[in-house]
């Protein structure tokens, strides 16, 4: 089975890989800047992301508590210095909300993409917690994404919401005689979305 994979790096040397996202440093640092130099304003800082982790780990390294979704964010996060951290275990948005469920309130910053999704900074203000969100890197669509030939493929590959709409961007449509594959709730979500 032919498989074209969109994410970033390929787990598959066999899948026809065409990332259709790139993940960019932001150009205007000052905002991080300010939440830290305030860190001492925050009882938590969520790493949503292993880019996240690798602009700015270690911009805030000193937080009072660093929490990490999953395994990944957090390997990136040991790469950027910083050892001592919670590492939530179901790594998506949802299980982000209840690992929160069970903490103190206090205020959360989350340094994430320019595109990222409101459901977590909506699920904890829901759950009591001040959230503040701050831009750590650029989500975009490649300059020179290269379409390949549809009719080849057998299956597709998503690995998030980004990679959807930069598909229907490139190809016009998401085709429905193919296999489709997503990694996680949130992006399986935008996908039943897309093709409604």
């Amino acid at each position: 089975m032919k498989t074209l994979f969109t994410g970033l790096t390929s787990p598959n040397k066999d899948f026809i890989h065409t990332p259709l996202i790139e993940i960019v440093p932001v150009d205007d640092r000052s905002a991080l800047q300010r939440a830290a130099d305030n860190i001492s304003n925050y009882d938590y800082v969520l790493f949503t992301s292993r880019y996240a982790a690798k602009y700015v780990g270690k911009l805030f390294a000193q937080a009072r508590q660093i929490v990490s979704i999953g395994s990944t964010t957090t390997a990136a996060l040991q790469q950027s210095g910083i050892e001592a951290m919670s590492e939530v275990e179901e790594d998506n948005s949802y299980g982000v909300i209840e690992w929160f469920r069970h903490q103190p309130c206090g205020r959360v910053l989350i340094p994430r993409s320019n595109l990222a999704l409101p459901i977590i900074p909506e699920g904890l203000r829901e759950l009591g917690f001040e959230v503040e969100c701050v831009t750590a890197y650029v989500n975009r669509m490649p300059e020179h994404a290269e379409k390949v030939n549809l009719s080849e493929v057998e299956r597709i590959v998503f690995t998030s919401p980004s990679t959807i709409d930069n598909f229907i961007r490139l190809y016009g449509f998401i085709p429905t005689d193919k296999q489709l594959e997503t990694r996680g709730p949130i992006t399986e979500q935008h996908l039943q979305k897309r093709i409604k």
